[in-house]
């Protein structure tokens, strides 16, 4: 058994070797869609970040000019740019700077003024915003109230954004002047200052929306943020120039240029060749890599992205809990990481990242293989088939070969199937998979496991249901933290996932960036007032 997994553990190590190989440092294509609007031009360091500004004694030693253009390599372009569509961070890197949300939030999670100045909870379900004044689109357009309740409204319509939106009633909203809005509930939601910070609650013009349609505008959206989008070609590179009806200060920059890398080693070469300013998500495996590049250096910090293996709750093989235990005897996390990650992630001892609200530590789950043996034997499960689905990309073959070695050592046959996560879903829940899932704050700390959200898991746990809804509806922080534990306990008890791995953000960073301040979520980074130096 231990020849079988070493020889899983090396497999997974030649995949990283080939994964990092040579290869053009771009995804551009001929013939690539482009979308563009008429008449628009298009130091060493440990890795350990403050969440202080980055030293500005680079720019010194620079040429003195300042570029025009931030470049940034990110591994994905965004499936949407409509204002409702917030899906990801890809997505929300690109939304934040050209459009602007209600509020916002800070990294210790604090919620600040943005569209609105003020805001009142005039009882448990209704919340009153007092909205800027001077604010107008970037079409010239004027922003008002109605701008406000015709977004909120339209989430209701976008599968991405309504399990997030549940708890929004249009019907208790109302427009009070063209700038004061009131946001209504269908009962007392915690997470709604959280919710309105932006993600899939982005402000858009009615007017456009309506004259353009919702498909042409999320090409080539209207916003009233520090940025508008000019160009988007398609698989390469999506391009962004500074608006001038911003209400705000203007951006540093006027340029961004945020170009779609999907392959980490092509990200770093990106670095090597001086193409981009940031590299977003540099692999473990990276990081001396990156450290070596004169004039770069690399940004580390925990992050609110997690790695789980998830089982079906409505699998019938998967029905005994037995089973479940077994598969969590029969998995040593520690290697499993160890052997995913290369140094970009650490072992996770509970349900969600350790630095939300409320995190539980149950210590490590033991590694018996001969536990896991035994409750399969008293299941009458031997022989059990299972398959393991997991998304494009040569890190999750790594994480699924792992497993598969592990669960075969105990008997049980893994099948690894890879699509597409639209094209899986179509066909059904999985019987169990490797997901990364998003945690850092109430909205969505424990959402895969909600009826409404989780296709992968299948959800069909009333009681867990339940407990999950009212969380929402606790204002109170120590009665709100005594029901996560709570949550956290059912879920360690009942055993449908198994959660391994909190990853940290790690970031390629210039030098010459001046204004820089490191943030783990790729979305919220302060870009707008960053000063590139050549």
């Amino acid at each position: 058994m231990r020849k079988q997994l070493v020889l899983a553990l090396c497999a997974a190590m030649l995949l990283t070797a080939c994964s990092s190989g040579g290869g053009d440092a771009t995804t551009a294509a001929a013939g690539a869609d482009t979308t563009a609007a008429a008449g628009d031009s298009a130091g060493e360091t440990t890795g350990e970040t403050t969440g202080e500004a980055a030293p500005t004694g680079a720019a010194a030693s620079s040429t003195g000019n300042v570029k025009d253009t931030i470049v940034i390599a990110n591994e994905a372009e965004p499936t949407s740019l409509d204002p409702a569509c917030g899906n990801g961070l890809s997505v929300n890197l690109v939304d934040n700077l050209i459009y602007d949300s209600l509020v916002d939030r800070d990294q210790e999670g604090n919620i600040l003024p943005r569209l609105a100045t003020e805001w009142e909870f005039i009882d448990d379900t209704h919340i009153q915003f007092k909205l800027r004044e001077d604010v107008v689109f970037s079409n010239g357009n004027p922003f008002t109230a109605s701008d406000v309740i015709f977004s909120l409204n339209r989430t209701l319509d976008e599968p991405t954004a309504l399990s997030t939106m549940v708890w929004y009633s249009p019907d208790e909203s109302s427009v009070v002047d063209d700038h004061t809005v009131i946001v209504g509930m269908h009962e007392p939601y915690a997470a709604a200052l959280y919710v309105l910070a932006g993600g899939r609650t982005w402000i858009g013009d009615e007017e456009t929306i309506t004259e353009m349609g919702a498909d042409a505008h999320a090409r080539m959206p209207v916003g009233t943020g520090p940025y508008k989008l000019t160009e988007w070609v398609s698989g390469s590179s999506l391009s962004l120039t500074a608006n001038e009806n911003y209400w705000g200060e203007q951006p540093a920059t006027p340029n961004v240029r945020i170009n779609v890398i999907a392959e980490p080693n092509n990200r770093v070469i990106a670095l090597e060749t001086g193409e981009a300013d940031q590299a977003l998500y540099v692999s473990g495996s990276d990081i001396d890599r990156v450290n070596a590049i004169d004039g770069y250096r690399i940004e580390q910090g925990p992050s609110e992205k997690y790695y789980l293996i998830t089982m079906a709750m409505d699998c019938e093989k998967l029905s005994d809990i037995r089973v479940r235990q077994a598969l969590c005897y029969a998995l040593d996390k520690n290697a499993l990481v160890a052997g995913s990650f290369d140094g970009g992630a650490h072992v996770l001892n509970g349900y969600y990242p350790s630095m939300v609200e409320g995190f539980k530590d149950f210590g490590e789950w033991e590694y018996d293989p001969q536990k896991a043996t035994e409750l399969l034997n008293e299941a009458g499960a031997t022989g059990l088939e299972l398959e393991l689905h997991i998304l494009p990309g040569t890190e999750y073959q790594r994480m699924a070969q792992i497993v598969q070695a592990y669960w075969e050592a105990v008997g049980i046959k893994v099948n690894i199937e890879q699509s597409a996560l639209a094209t899986r879903e179509a066909q059904g829940p999985w019987e169990t998979s490797i997901r990364i899932a998003t945690a850092d704050e109430i909205s969505n700390i424990l959402i895969i496991y909600e009826k409404e959200f989780g296709s992968r898991l299948a959800p069909n746990d009333d009681h867990l249901d339940s407990m999950l809804k009212e969380l929402k509806t606790i204002y109170d922080t120590d009665e709100r933290l005594a029901l996560e534990e709570e949550i956290q306990d059912y879920l360690d008890e009942i055993r449908f996932s198994i959660p391994f791995a909190e990853v940290d953000t790690i970031y390629g960073v210039s030098d010459k960036i001046e204004n820089y301040v490191y943030d783990r979520r790729i979305d919220r980074q302060n870009i707008v007032d960053w000063v590139v130096y050549e």
